[in-house]
């Protein structure tokens, strides 16, 4: 991809304040230097083993301890929103109808969240699961602090060859932007972008799970192997990018993506 002739802009921006859940959409966000993507991932529920049941809140675990895509498919019919203001709300949504809303700081309430998930998976958990938030850092995979960009070309490439429709939701992706060919975003690891007040560094491609498997349309697993196809058929597993803000400000849709 030439840096110079290629246009990227944002196209819009998501927010996943619960790991393994549906996000939410938003028109701007607030980037800090050295940060995660604003309230991503701040809150897992646990699968009930004894470690997490044990844990303080901000303790990190791997997503093997939580409520996950790639073990719990009926999670694709979840979304969930935060909002962080005067007075913060974990809203639950089932088929974007509002199920549960609940104060993240009050003990009882995020008993309830949890509780939730109990009557509906009990069965299928190690034991009671419990909503965990971690208050400055995230329950990322990544050991460092990241967001995710990928191009709507890439969407509809892999859309294109697995014969399903177009669907960020799909991958958790925070940044999705339009311009350039199919993959061609991972042509821009190791460049600095700038993108409305912030300079963002591109450290790597961002590799995928089988939780890709999953419908997010449908809450289904689909019986072929995704990870496998991509593979075989682009001859890589990879969609989007991984970026370090290292300078922060408001990003906003509609705003450009060019080189620093």
């Amino acid at each position: 991809m030439s840096q110079g002739k290629t246009s990227m802009q944002i196209h819009q921006l998501w927010q996943y304040p619960v790991k393994g859940f549906g996000g939410n959409q938003m028109p701007l966000a607030k980037l800090q230097q050295g940060g995660y993507f604003p309230n991503d991932r701040q809150f897992a529920i646990s699968i009930g083993d004894e470690k997490t049941a044990t844990a303080s809140d901000g303790t990190w675990f791997r997503k093997a301890h939580f409520l996950q895509l790639m073990s719990h498919e009926s999670l694709a019919e979840y979304s969930c929103r935060y909002d962080d203001a005067a007075n913060p709300r974990l809203e639950l949504l089932h088929h974007g109808t509002l199920c549960l809303s609940i104060d993240p700081a009050e003990p009882a309430d995020c008993q309830r969240f949890g509780n939730f998930f109990f009557t509906l998976l009990g069965s299928k958990l190690r034991g009671k699961p419990r909503l965990m938030t971690m208050k400055h850092q995230a329950y990322s995979d990544q050991s460092t602090a990241l967001i995710s960009i990928a191009s709507n070309a890439s969407l509809d490439a892999f859309a294109e060859a697995t014969n399903t429709k177009p669907d960020s939701r799909r991958f958790r992706v925070n940044v999705i932007i339009d311009g350039g060919a199919p993959f061609a975003e991972e042509g821009l690891v190791g460049k600095t972008l700038r993108c409305g007040d912030a300079l963002l560094l591109v450290k790597e491609p961002v590799g995928r799970c089988a939780a890709i498997n999953v419908d997010p349309a449908t809450a289904k697993r689909n019986p072929d192997d995704y990870v496998r196809f991509m593979k075989a058929h682009f001859g890589h597993s990879n969609l989007g990018i991984f970026a370090e803000v290292i300078n922060g400000g408001i990003i906003r849709v509609g705003d450009r993506l060019q080189p620093a």
